[in-house]
């Protein structure tokens, strides 16, 4: 059964339950009808959102999973949306990024984003964390 089947099936359950107005349903009813059950944690829905926490770009992921683009804007959107978009970084990206930082003349996010093949908003959470646990280091 489809995306769209599914969706359809559950609006009418949700429909014939709890009646004609949507602000009386469940919670968790209205995040299945709004695409909740349409990205499961599955497996690769789990590698793309490890990929898009770690800042790889739309693209990258987007030819390395063969997925289409707008499908990770819409994963990316909906992380987004639900606080669900915590950037992390392993030690190794870090220090990629340390070095970046250090042996670029006019380091700026975009262009430490361009050389690592990362998101630029990626960039500034991590250099966010560089700084503060410089500050750490320090006291």
């Amino acid at each position: 059964m489809s995306s769209n089947k599914k969706m359809a099936a559950e609006i009418r359950a949700a429909y014939a339950t709890y009646g004609d107005d949507p602000d009386n349903w469940p919670e968790d009813v209205k995040k299945n009808i709004h695409g909740e059950f349409e990205e499961q944690h599955t497996a690769e829905n789990n590698i793309l959102r490890h990929l898009i926490i770690h800042g790889y770009t739309n693209k990258y992921i987007a030819q390395e999973r063969s997925r289409s683009l707008q499908y990770i804007r819409n994963l990316r959107s909906r992380m987004k949306n639900r606080d669900e978009l915590d950037y992390k970084a392993t030690p190794d990206e870090l220090t990629q990024l340390k070095y970046n930082l250090d042996h670029m003349d006019w380091p700026n996010n975009k262009g430490i984003a361009s050389v690592m093949g990362r998101d630029k908003d990626w960039v500034r959470c991590m250099r966010v964390k560089l700084r503060e646990a410089d500050n750490e280091a320090r006291r």
